[in-house]
């Protein structure tokens, strides 16, 4: 059995994938496999799937005859890994040759520390191919103090696709959810492994990040950004708690009025529209489980998402409308953040949350 298991997604990234693969291949620490799982690609990706893998024991390549999304994906490696520490990985990134062996001897001394990041590289490509370099995330939280402001905040406390984590915890809180498949799933992952296990990061740049403005990450920020408060909102749920709105049987039952659909919709049809889970969002706030402090925060967050959207001015001046009703004094003295830089994704997180008692981590024993 392996000690680490490496999971890379790879769909329709035949150009950079061999570059992604060979920096995994390549590492001083050589105790692990590596799960590429290649989501009904088109192009001459599966080819060279079927090459590493003839070439390298420690490729296990995974095909799938239909496209099921990056989430689905992210889940199978999941469940696929056989060893006790999981590692994500891009197929168009590059991991240095040092980073399972510095993220692995972290998790073996701080046997408290489930969720494990670090500091990055980031680069661009031009057409041909010359590489150049953009920056790097400079130094991303690693105090525990450090990580509760800056989590209030609209960054997140790491860079998702450099992680280490321990598998057993992460299938404990759920693994990554289909729900998010938006672009949100590693914030309602982070958030989920937060309240079950400590969260670091290493202060070490070993991870090359790519920007790529035409994926289709970029191409759903709307979606991705509705999809982080949705991922907020939940967590604030079970942090109070009450119970997470996705665990219902049919979280999706009250679309169909809210949107207009005569049928009924299914998820799919659905993560290409980034108002299903604004307006979804609306009608769980409308119960009030929170005080109004937060429900404040939730609604003031909805306009920053809509300010960009479908519906602009007039939507957001609707959220702001709903949001008055619930504090008015709060909800006018926040939403002069929103005048003062309108693309700002607002910080609608409690401001305490994070300071309250941690509940037991799943794999101790009550």
């Amino acid at each position: 059995m392996p000690k680490v298991s490496v999971v890379m997604p790879l769909y329709n990234n035949a150009e950079h994938f061999p570059e992604a693969v060979e920096s995994v291949l390549n590492q001083s620490f050589s105790d692990f496999e590596c799960i590429v799982i290649d989501d009904a690609s088109r192009d001459d990706s599966p080819a060279l799937l079927r090459s590493y893998a003839r070439k390298d024991k420690r490729v296990r390549a995974v095909f799938l005859e239909k496209n099921i999304g990056l989430t689905r994906v992210c889940q199978i490696g999941l469940e696929q890994a056989r060893a006790p520490l999981v590692a994500r990985m891009d197929s168009d990134d590059l991991s240095l040759s040092c980073r399972l062996q510095k993220q692995h001897d972290y998790m073996q001394k701080h046997e408290e520390v489930g969720l494990l990041g670090c500091d990055f590289f980031r680069f661009s490509e031009d057409a041909q191919g010359r590489k150049r370099l953009l920056g790097s995330s400079g130094s991303l939280p690693s105090k525990r103090e450090e990580r509760h402001r800056y989590l209030t905040g609209r960054p997140s406390i790491l860079c998702c696709p450099s992680v280490m984590f321990r598998r057993k915890i992460a299938l404990g809180v759920g693994g990554y959810r289909k729900f998010f498949a938006n672009g949100a799933e590693d914030r309602d992952f982070v958030l989920r492994m937060h309240e079950g296990t400590e969260v670091a990061n290493l202060a070490e740049k070993l991870y090359v990040y790519r920007f790529n403005p035409g994926s289709s990450f970029r191409k759903n920020n709307l979606a991705r950004k509705a999809g982080s408060i949705m991922a907020t909102y939940c967590a604030l749920r079970r942090r109070c708690g009450k119970e997470d709105p996705l665990e219902e049987t049919e979280p999706l039952s009250r679309l169909p009025q809210v949107l207009g659909f005569s049928d009924k919709p299914i998820l799919e049809d659905l993560q290409q529209d980034h108002r299903w889970m604004t307006e979804l969002l609306f009608e769980w706030l409308a119960e009030k489980p929170f005080d109004d402090n937060i429900g404040a925060r939730l609604y003031l967050g909805l306009i920053g998402n809509r300010l960009k959207g479908r519906g602009g001015l007039r939507r957001a001046l609707v959220c702001l409308l709903r949001a008055i009703e619930l504090d008015g004094i709060l909800t006018l003295r926040l939403a002069l953040s929103v005048c003062l830089d309108v693309f700002l994704h607002l910080p609608i997180w409690h401001r305490n949350f994070w300071q309250q008692p941690k509940p037991k981590p799943i794999w101790e024993k009550t």
